[in-house]
């Protein structure tokens, strides 16, 4: 009688030690499931690439991970590249650079961009054909950031009347890791 005891009770230790196991993976995984809801939800995002604007930098059809806590934190700093919903009646989403960050003077003359009169670090091997409004010098008022894309003769951007300087309020996030294509 002591025998059949002993079996039956290692029988049900066993099957409630496996229960415990199986209830820890799925706790686990509800863990790893609410946690990665919480990170797209609130810190970042994925945005798929549509022009050629960035062009080689980024290029169109790349899907792209959004950090939208960073500006929380922070305000853009230059060179960052950003995503942001342009005033139009459309609200279009952009990606460009930050060029020049609030209180800068921008202007774009013989092909190249210049910060309060120093040449910035070009992406492109290309020269700027047009300056559009940045042909004569702008001046950034507080909460406004000049941006550019990277294929600079194929972009509509801050020297776009209907883009122009980027309020702060419009940019959602700092562009960060390619996920796709490898």
């Amino acid at each position: 009688m002591r025998k059949g005891y002993t079996v039956t009770y290692q029988m049900r230790k066993k099957q409630r030690q496996q229960r415990e196991i199986v209830i820890q993976y799925v706790l686990k995984f509800v863990g790893v499931v609410l946690l990665a809801f919480l990170l797209v939800r609130f810190v970042c995002f994925s945005f798929t690439i549509q022009g050629d604007s960035m062009s080689p930098t980024i290029e169109r059809g790349e899907k792209h991970l959004v950090n939208r806590l960073i500006y929380q934190i922070k305000g853009p700093s230059r060179y960052d590249v950003v995503i942001f919903k342009s005033d139009d009646k459309n609200g279009n989403y952009y990606v460009k650079r930050v060029i020049g960050l609030p209180g800068e003077k921008v202007q774009i003359k013989n092909g190249r961009i210049y910060v309060n009169g120093k040449k910035t670090k070009a992406f492109s091997s290309q020269k700027i054909l047009s300056a559009g409004l940045a042909a004569d010098e702008i001046t950034l008022k507080s909460k406004q950031y000049f941006v550019v894309g990277d294929n600079y003769n194929n972009s509509e951007d801050s020297r776009s009347a209907s883009v122009g300087n980027i309020k702060r309020t419009n940019i959602i996030g700092k562009v960060g890791i390619k996920y796709w294509p490898w």
